[in-house]
C-alpha cells in the first residue's frame, strides 16, 4: 500500500532564524519543583542554573546566558541549520535533563526565538532584566507574607494586582530594604566567554598567550545604562570576531 507522504505535514519544519537570535527557556511549574529549596532565593539552585549555562554555552557556542528565577535567555548563532523547530526542541530538551540531574528532580522547560539585531540586544536584556526586579519583589513580597499568614491562597489573593511601590511598602513596613538584597537576586547573572591573558616561560622565555574562558557575572551593569551597553557590546564585538 503507497504510503501518504508524511514528510510534507511537518508544516513548520522549514521555518528559519536568522544567523544570530536570541534564545529563551522558561520553567513549568517551578513553584512546585522547588518546594524543597531555600526561599525566596536558594543560591544552590541558581548556581545550578549558572553550570547548565556554561554547559549549553560550550555545546552550542553561544555568545552569553543571562538568567534569573527559573529563566535563561542565550545569544546565539548558526546551529542545526538555523531550523526552528530543531533549535526550539534541542535546546530546551538539553537544558532540562542537565538540571534534573543537577538537582534531583525532574523538571521542563518552554524555548522560544527572539528575532534582535545586535544593537538591540542592551534593550531585550534591560526589558528582561526588569522582570527580573518584578520577580524579585514579588517573590519577597509572597513569602515574607507567608510566614505571617500560613495560606499560600490567602498570600495570592492579597498580593493579587499589587505594583511595584505597593510592594515596596510592604517589605519596607517588615524591615525589609528590597535595594538591599543580593544584586544576582535583583539583577540577575551574567554568563559569557571572556578573552584572558596568561603568560607561561618556555626556555627561559615568557611567552604570551591568550585563551578564552566561560566567567560568571552575580554582579551585573544595569543593561539599560551606558556602562551596562559598553560592558555588552564588547562582549558580543569579540564573540563575533
Amino acid at each position: 500500500m503507497k504510503r501518504r507522504n508524511w514528510k510534507s505535514r511537518e508544516l513548520y519544519s522549514r521555518l528559519l532564524v536568522p544567523d544570530i537570535f536570541l534564545v529563551r527557556l522558561d520553567g513549568r511549574n517551578f513553584s512546585r519543583v522547588l518546594e524543597g529549596f531555600e526561599k525566596p532565593y536558594d543560591s544552590k539552585f541558581a548556581k545550578a542554573m549558572v553550570d547548565c549555562c556554561r554547559e549549553i554555552m560550550r555545546e552550542f557556542n553561544a555568545c552569553f546566558a543571562f538568567t534569573f528565577s527559573d529563566e535563561v535567555t542565550f545569544l546565539m548563532r548558526g546551529i542545526f541549520g538555523n531550523r526552528l523547530e530543531k533549535i526550539d526542541s534541542i535546546i530546551a530538551s538539553e537544558f532540562s535533563s542537565r538540571l534534573s540531574l543537577r538537582i534531583g528532580v525532574p523538571v521542563g522547560f518552554d524555548c522560544r526565538v527572539i528575532f534582535a539585531r545586535l544593537d538591540e540586544i542592551s534593550d531585550y536584556l534591560a526589558w528582561r532584566q526588569d522582570e527580573a526586579w518584578r520577580n524579585h519583589l514579588n517573590s519577597y513580597a509572597f513569602y515574607t507574607l507567608l510566614k505571617e499568614i500560613g495560606d499560600r491562597r490567602k498570600v495570592q489573593k492579597f498580593l493579587e494586582g499589587k505594583k511595584s511601590p505597593e510592594l515596596h511598602e510592604i517589605l519596607h513596613s517588615r524591615g525589609i530594604n528590597p535595594a538591599k538584597t543580593p544584586t544576582w537576586q535583583r539583577r540577575g547573572i551574567l554568563v559569557y566567554w571572556k578573552e584572558l591573558e596568561f603568560e607561561k616561560e618556555f626556555g627561559g622565555k615568557i611567552v604570551r598567550f591568550k585563551r578564552r574562558k566561560i566567567v560568571e557575572d552575580w554582579n551585573p551593569p544595569l543593561f539599560d545604562s551606558e556602562e551596562g551597553k559598553k560592558f555588552l557590546k564588547e562582549i558580543i564585538e569579540k564573540w563575533i570576531t
